[in-house]
């Protein structure tokens, strides 16, 4: 198995939040923080060989205006191996 760079502190607590299911774009600029979260799913994607699908799901905006967010949905294959990501680099020195 090839080695794999730990995750950044944003990855970690993206992978972590990954880890408890699917997370909406939103969540994942709250999570990172960061204002750019497609850009830090992206990261996962290639470092770590993830898939992270996005979902369109349905949703009104703030004006009361149809829409789609994004939802990114953790495939089987990827909640296995971000278990192994998360278990690998598990210590408590990462904030």
């Amino acid at each position: 198995m090839p080695t794999i760079a730990p995750p950044t502190p944003r990855q970690r607590r993206l992978l972590e939040a990954l880890a408890l299911g699917p997370v909406s774009r939103e969540d994942a600029d709250r999570t990172a923080p960061a204002i750019n979260g497609p850009h830090f799913i992206g990261t996962l994607r290639r470092a770590y060989r993830l898939a992270l699908p996005c979902e369109r799901i349905p949703c009104t905006t703030i004006d009361g205006d149809p829409s789609w967010c994004g939802l990114y949905v953790p495939t089987a294959a990827d909640r296995r191996s971000i278990a192994r990501i998360l278990s690998a680099f598990n210590t408590e020195d990462v904030a």
